[in-house]
């Protein structure tokens, strides 16, 4: 829903501005118009700013043009906006454009004949006016996640009436970093505050991907997860999980350094679905995080954990994992995570030991003490298949009441292992 480089121009009043380059760009969000006056902008920016360059206290060559396009694109500033005239900065040069071009980075030219007050007061009232909107579109979609039902006559409406579109079918798409919840319990301020911001990021980098697809509807902050609304059309449903997964690849390559996973509802007819949708996307990509070689799951595939979901006794599910897992059930200490994990690689690789080593980046000694403590802490024989059939049943259930919240009351102090 924010307002984008490409519709600088656009604005009442700034038909005059001229976007020169980078066009491909063009859907970064304006944060906030900024003015530089430095010959440098690389301590004055946070990222998001639509930074206008005027060459009149300080001259600005080809080579200091070029050097704040790359500050910029190292900041993630949303545009630059150079000003043009006959007294100061003649012309943008050839050589910036091109370097603009190369890396998808907006340019725009204004004339100094359009006074700067008249521009940045047009911007910061329509950033203004688009953050009143998006909160309001942002309280509304909560609202509807969070089950406060009206009548579907009604929600379209508002819908209309806040300018979405709820005509087509959606696919409710979570998109969670790999161990957010566990790594914010941190009890180092830095590691959270880090962590907190590269999720911000990413909501940035997920809500910019949306408006490059055209997609209007913003995206959602639950818990750990991003939630997003996803049009589709119900007669090309198969082409779906092909550009969920082209996106969720777009995400990874921006962030490199993060572990992305997605999960996506069944497709649904209108948005008085859209708590249901919500949560059976939080199921896939619970199931997507807990089995790490796929990094996209669909409602529809998770087979007996839909049926584990809706059984109403959850502590007739809570009974079932704590005869299975012993002293690993519900524990979230280090040690009783790093050996859960251990035993959902060697399930999931069927018993092979030098594969679920590898997957580990552990040695085979390694792995085999890891066992036979696990074997000890659940007093069972991994050895037994019906016993392998139950582990992997109770640690999916485990995760279901985990994100239901069912069992916080029951959880165990940390323990030594």
């Amino acid at each position: 829903m924010a307002i984008t480089c490409a519709e600088i121009p656009r604005l009442p009043g700034l038909e005059e501005i001229r976007f020169r380059a980078g066009l491909q760009g063009g859907n970064r969000p304006v944060r906030w118009p900024y003015v530089a006056e430095n010959d440098t902008i690389a301590a004055w920016v946070r990222g998001g700013e639509l930074v206008f360059v005027t060459g009149i206290n300080l001259h600005r060559s080809e080579a200091n043009l070029k050097q704040l396009v790359n500050e910029a694109v190292e900041h993630q500033v949303a545009g630059l906006v150079i000003l043009t005239g006959p007294e100061y900065i003649r012309e943008i040069p050839a050589g910036v454009l091109d370097l603009a071009n190369s890396l998808n980075f907006p340019i725009l030219e204004q004339p100094y004949s359009l006074k700067m007050v008249l521009v940045t007061e047009v911007i910061s009232n329509a950033i203004v006016q688009d953050n009143l909107i998006g909160q309001s579109t942002k309280l509304f979609l909560t609202r509807l996640i969070n089950g406060f039902a009206d009548a579907p006559e009604l929600i379209h409406l508002r819908a209309a009436e806040l300018g979405l579109n709820d005509d087509r079918p959606y696919a409710v798409v979570s998109v969670r970093l790999s161990a957010f919840h566990q790594r914010l319990l941190s009890e180092d301020p830095d590691q959270r505050w880090q962590l907190i911001h590269q999720r911000n990021q990413l909501e940035q980098q997920f809500g910019e991907l949306l408006k490059r697809r055209g997609i209007d509807w913003p995206v959602l902050v639950l818990e750990q997860d991003l939630i997003a609304i996803w049009p589709a059309d119900r007669n090309h449903a198969s082409a779906l999980s092909d550009d969920l997964d082209a996106a969720l690849s777009q995400l990874q390559s921006r962030m490199p350094e993060l572990t992305l996973y997605a999960g996506a509802s069944d497709l649904q007819p209108g948005l008085s679905q859209l708590s249901s949708a919500v949560e059976q996307s939080r199921q896939a990509v619970q199931f997507a995080v807990q089995h790490g070689g796929q990094r996209l799951f669909f409602y529809d595939q998770l087979g007996i954990a839909r049926l584990f979901a809706a059984i109403p006794q959850r502590n007739l599910l809570a009974q079932f994992c704590q005869q299975q897992l012993g002293s690993l059930c519900f524990a979230r200490d280090d040690r009783s995570l790093q050996l859960k994990e251990t035993l959902t690689q060697y399930l999931n690789l069927f018993g092979n030991q030098q594969q679920t080593a590898e997957s580990l980046g552990v040695h085979r000694n390694t792995l085999r003490h890891r066992l036979k403590r696990i074997e000890q802490l659940i007093d069972h024989r991994l050895g037994d298949a019906f016993v392998r059939l139950n582990l992997q049943n109770a640690l999916l259930i485990e995760q279901i009441l985990f994100q239901h919240h069912d069992i916080d009351s029951q959880l165990p102090t940390a323990r030594d292992h």
